[in-house]
């Protein structure tokens, strides 16, 4: 019998690890994900500017519910620690507000998530276009050249010299000219531009895997593609700027890749478009912002309520100002009494005889 006494719960002596602590550590990393999430968005995808903010609002959090727990289970130094935990109390949900703050903003996102992800997925397909306008200028070249090569050779009076300087003399024009069309042809699509579109591609089908709002990596998704379609375009470019010594013969023009196709512009505007989506202010609070701060502040108090005063507060000391408070010279043991005054019994220790009671009695 005394063994089961001895190992009999009690919440009036020490500060316990309970299924409360459970919940409120729950709550508390769903929030500092929302937040982050939030704050991630809010400023274009800076990660360590949104880790600092996520860490100080778990510090706040911490400090203000757990510590108004701790104060609530403090078996000394009872006048202090009321006066602090009614404090810490106040600053409760002052410091949940402001931790919804970040929240709110990615509830705001989450609210446009199918617009967001739609306009992720047309940005990825006019990225696509870039490489079949590619192809498209390429061949549209290469058939203008060879429309020019044909003219040179077919009207050799009226181009003597660049005929004669070209080598269609009329004694193997076929064969001249198909080499200068394959020349072309190695030179717009060469294989180095066949790898560089199978890496665009194999690359953009991996970012488009899993696009959803509760991802981080989409704003990280659409920087890089950003950066990566600049680097393409430039490549790209840059293959198609020379221009050979007959190609320009018979007075057209030809013009590089970035200036005959506007599929680039395209895919960077959408971009543009859905960063500011992402990005802009916050016109008011968000229903779920509401309803997920009282949940939030609910499971983050349930430590507090769980908590039970120590015997020797209980009477004295209360969260509400108004109830029995001991005099400085007071206390519960005989020793300490006014002579010609009963002394008074101590309480029990661990008095066992109310561990049946509802968990919320003494809470306050």
């Amino acid at each position: 019998m005394a063994n089961k006494m001895n190992n009999q719960y009690s919440w009036n002596q020490t500060l316990k690890f309970s299924w409360g602590h459970i919940i409120a550590f729950t709550a508390l990393i769903f929030a500092s994900y929302v937040a982050y999430m939030g704050a991630f968005y809010q400023n274009g995808g800076n990660f360590g500017a949104a880790a600092v903010k996520v860490c100080c609002i778990d510090v706040v959090l911490l400090g203000t519910f757990i510590g108004a727990q701790m104060c609530k289970g403090s078996d000394h130094k009872f006048g202090r620690c009321i006066m602090a935990e009614r404090v810490l109390i106040i600053l409760c949900p002052v410091a949940l507000i402001w931790a919804l703050m970040p929240a709110n903003h990615f509830w705001t996102v989450f609210g446009e998530r199918e617009q967001i992800e739609t306009e992720f997925e047309q940005s990825i397909g006019k990225t696509r276009q870039m490489f079949d306008g590619y192809d498209q200028y390429a061949n549209n070249r290469i058939a203008q050249y060879e429309a020019t090569l044909n003219t040179i050779s077919s009207q050799k009076v009226l181009y003597h010299a660049v005929s004669a300087k070209a080598g269609l003399d009329g004694t193997n024009d076929a064969m001249v000219k198909a080499n200068y069309i394959e020349a072309l042809r190695l030179q717009l699509l060469s294989e180095n531009t066949d790898s560089l579109r199978q890496s665009a591609t194999a690359w953009i089908d991996k970012a488009e895997q899993g696009v959803s709002v509760w991802n981080a990596f989409l704003v990280g998704n659409v920087k890089l593609i950003s950066s990566a379609i600049e680097g393409w375009h430039n490549k790209l470019n840059e293959v198609s700027t020379p221009v050979l010594s007959n190609e320009t013969a018979t007075g057209q023009e030809v013009m590089p890749y970035s200036e005959a196709d506007q599929s680039y512009d395209e895919a960077q505007q959408s971009l543009k478009q859905l960063s500011s989506i992402y990005t802009k202010a916050d016109e008011g609070v968000c229903m779920a912002t509401v309803w997920s701060g009282v949940l939030l502040y609910a499971m983050l108090l349930f430590p507090y309520l769980l908590q039970r005063r120590n015997e020797k507060a209980k009477g004295y000391y209360t969260l509400l100002p108004g109830g029995k408070h001991r005099g400085r010279g007071s206390s519960l043991t005989p020793q300490r009494q006014s002579k010609g005054r009963k002394p008074t019994q101590p309480a029990p220790a661990n008095n066992h005889a109310n561990d049946n009671d509802d968990i919320f009695s003494g809470t306050f």
